[in-house]
């Protein structure tokens, strides 16, 4: 039997928590009852945020206390009272790496002889020690695995999430190429710098709230379960993120400080790059993958931005600096296909999940903006820059402009919803490898 650990070496990406194994194992039928309910898990699994219900014969079901293992951090242990004969269903709840809610089930069948008379009490406090003897009761096993159950995806914490950091890319951009601007610096618009900061600091807070309750065990925010939260890594990285930005908007809006304000706006992105799918799969490497790819698509927008403005209010200004903005933005797209391309090779199993998948779907509608972003953007390097002088094309690129940006409006929000799409589940080939089973 393999390890978790030891399988991450062996190269097999596990997309969110998955259930390696249990014991009893699914399907399995039983000669003595169990003492505990014994789920191991791919990765590290926090109690306090996981949940064991056991449902018995009789469809009564217990919701078991349940804990790690004292040797293994990866194992939920739920400590089970008596039990009858008959056939019962374990649902479990756990909380993956990449900040997002996982479930499933399996059976189990118990025929020690005596009628089903008891229903399943609750379980006792305190971490279980390591049970082998629930392994020997195992009679038979037809080696069928768990379910995992599909949760309806968030659409509010989508929604905010992306337009939240939009905005923070947006004015992030937006004050970078007012700050470099030279002798155009004076032309900033400061105000809408502030404002675009401050919203997306705002939907943030509102982002951490909504995924708080997504991820609540019910539907409520406890005291003890934000402590809980905040206990666990993924709650701290969401925590940061928000009070990064929160103290960005601070300095640029409080003590009218441009530079720390760029700073902590842009340590925010680099920490979103730790947030969701890229925490949990190939997180070497796809983490730094997602923080350029937020840090180029903050600069890109707030290029769109930066030559929209000068376009209103000076168009001498605006034919300076379009060059400049051109040649970032060629640099950022370059970057952004790049690491796009990279997260998209490290989360999908094979070219079909882009058809297959909801989540590969929601990739090609990416890909296909950013397609037609880099055609828009051909188009004012090759046909409208070289004529800037001429009259009337400032306000063509100005028009063309603002039709990025819808598109890139677009792009974001799918973005926003990637972030809460599960990725497509592995082959059963891989788990079965990583559970010394066959499938």
């Amino acid at each position: 039997m393999l390890s978790p650990v030891i399988a991450y070496g062996a190269g097999y990406a596990l997309l969110h928590a998955t259930l390696l194994r249990s014991v009893p194992a699914a399907n399995s039928r039983l000669s003595k009852p169990p003492e505990t309910i014994r789920l191991v898990f791919s990765e590290q699994v926090v109690p306090e945020l996981s949940q064991i219900s056991l449902t018995a014969p009789d469809s009564k079901a217990t919701v078991l206390k349940v804990a790690n293992d004292p040797h293994d951090v990866h194992i939920l242990v739920g400590r089970v009272g008596e039990l009858v004969s008959g056939p019962y269903k374990v649902v479990w709840r756990v909380l993956s790496a990449d900040g997002h809610p996982v479930s499933g089930s399996f059976a189990f069948t118990l025929e020690t002889g005596n009628p089903p008379k008891l229903a399943p009490t609750s379980s006792s406090t305190g971490p279980a020690s390591r049970d082998s003897e629930a392994g020997d009761t195992l009679t038979a096993s037809s080696g069928t695995p768990s379910t995992t159950d599909t949760k309806p995806i968030p659409v509010v914490a989508s929604v905010l999430r992306g337009t939240g950091l939009g905005a923070l890319m947006a004015g992030l951009g937006l004050l970078f190429f007012g700050l470099t601007a030279g002798e155009s610096r004076k032309l900033a618009p400061k105000a809408v710098i502030v404002r675009l900061i401050a919203l997306g600091a705002i939907l943030l807070v509102a982002h951490l709230i909504a995924w708080l309750y997504s991820i609540s065990l019910t539907a409520g925010l406890s005291s003890d379960f934000v402590v809980s939260v905040l206990g666990s890594t993924v709650g701290r990285v969401e925590v940061l993120r928000v009070a990064l930005a929160l103290l960005a908007l601070l300095a640029i809006a409080g003590a009218r400080r441009e530079i720390p304000a760029l700073i902590l706006g842009a340590a925010c992105l680099v920490v979103s790059g730790g947030v969701g799918h890229p925490a949990a799969i190939h997180p070497y490497l796809s983490v730094p993958a997602k923080m350029a790819h937020l840090l180029s698509a903050s600069l890109w927008l707030g290029g769109l931005l930066w030559l929209m403005w000068l376009a209103r209010c000076d168009d001498s200004a605006c034919r300076r600096e379009a060059s400049r903005v051109s040649s970032v933005a060629l640099i950022t797209a370059i970057a952004i296909f790049l690491t796009g391309s990279l997260e998209t090779i490290l989360f999908l199993n094979s070219p079909g999940d882009l058809i297959h998948s909801q989540y590969g779907k929601l990739v090609l509608a990416k890909f296909v903006g950013l397609v037609i972003l880099v055609g828009y953007g051909a188009y004012n390097r090759l046909r409208l820059l070289p004529r800037l002088e001429d009259p009337g094309t400032t306000t063509r690129l100005s028009r063309s402009v603002r039709q990025e940006l819808v598109i890139v409006t677009c792009v974001i929000l799918i973005g926003g919803f990637l972030a809460y799409v599960p990725t497509p589940p592995a082959p059963q080939s891989s788990l079965s490898a990583l559970t010394g089973r066959s499938p």
